[in-house]
């Protein structure tokens, strides 16, 4: 038999996962489609609560271009080592600056300062590959060293809130793989079993 899920809506369930793949890391592969088409990428997820899992992004990055023409987005944990995975769909919000500010302060230092990297040199990306000098991140980082005790101003927290939350079980060679659904309705989530 697949492990039992412990009691709880989609979310608490999903907070639990990520406390016991803590050692993992907490990196979830999230979707979006764009002006540019669909696109994917790896986020480090700083936040899960009863609503939803956040990350940080500076603007505009993909993500943000791609929210703010379809705030759609999918995004997924996998977890190999574990035989889980969970596959969550709803929405991106950006949440208010007082959140990203608070959110900096317990960053880890280089990822303070690559977000002030970003601010510098976002406004002198080329092309379509968005290209920057050869040296330009590495100067950057360097000319904040010392400071950046504050968020830049292009730094933000932007919130997935799923409507729709999978999440799998790996079977063993005597049992089937296992994914329970829930989806949320209201201020409440439904749960039902779907095949794997």
């Amino acid at each position: 038999m697949p492990e039992a899920l412990p009691p709880g809506g989609g979310m608490e369930v999903l907070a639990s996962w990520l406390q016991d793949a803590r050692e993992l890391g907490w990196t979830m592969t999230l979707a979006t489609a764009g002006p540019a088409g669909p696109s994917a990428r790896t986020v480090v997820v700083t936040a899960v609560d009863a609503e939803s899992v956040r990350f940080h992004t500076s603007a505009p990055t993909g993500k943000t271009v791609d929210r703010a023409a379809d705030d759609r987005a999918a995004g997924v944990f996998h977890w190999p080592a574990l035989g889980r995975q969970a596959v969550l769909t709803g929405r991106l919000v950006e949440l208010p600056r007082e959140v990203t500010e608070a959110a900096y302060r317990t960053r880890p230092r280089q990822l303070q300062l690559v977000g002030w990297v970003y601010d510098d040199l976002l406004p002198q990306l080329h092309g379509p590959d968005h290209e920057v000098p050869a040296g330009a991140v590495e100067e950057r980082f360097a000319a904040h060293a010392a400071g950046a005790a504050t968020a830049p101003p292009s730094w933000t927290t932007l919130a997935l809130v799923p409507s729709r939350l999978d999440l799998w079980r790996a079977g063993t060679a005597d049992t089937p793989p296992a994914r329970t659904r829930y989806v949320r309705e209201a201020d409440t989530w439904r749960t039902c079993h779907v095949l794997p």
